[in-house]
């Protein structure tokens, strides 16, 4: 008993196929990103736009993060600036007040509340 091969198929047949398939895969893709390939190049487009406008805004944003370090860097020198004039000048101001006038006794009053 000897099995029955079946004819190899035409080199059209399976160019016929290929054609098909390449077909179907066109209309697949095309599904995916649009009618013409003008739409890929305006994704692509869109694509490298969003990308450079998220560049920018980390930038923008690192710039900003810079920004408010030097912001806090300044309070702190203010506050400790502010403590140096208290405990240099106002103290000092205040061991004086009782040979001082009464207005700059009421100055260092309010000069040391803060």
């Amino acid at each position: 008993m000897s099995a029955v091969v079946p004819p190899p198929p035409s080199s059209d047949a399976l160019a016929h196929a290929e054609l098909e398939h390449l077909r179907a895969e066109v209309a697949r893709l095309r599904e995916l990103v649009g009618p013409s390939e003008e739409s890929y190049v305006k994704l692509r487009l869109d694509v490298l736009g969003a990308r450079d406008a998220a560049i920018g805004a980390q930038a923008e944003a690192g710039r900003l993060k810079g920004y408010c370090k030097a912001l806090e860097a300044q309070v702190a020198r203010l506050d400790r600036d502010q403590i140096w004039f208290r405990e240099q000048v106002v103290m000092r101001m205040k061991n004086l007040r009782h040979q001082a006038t009464p207005s700059i006794g009421r100055v260092v009053n309010k000069l040391s509340n803060r």
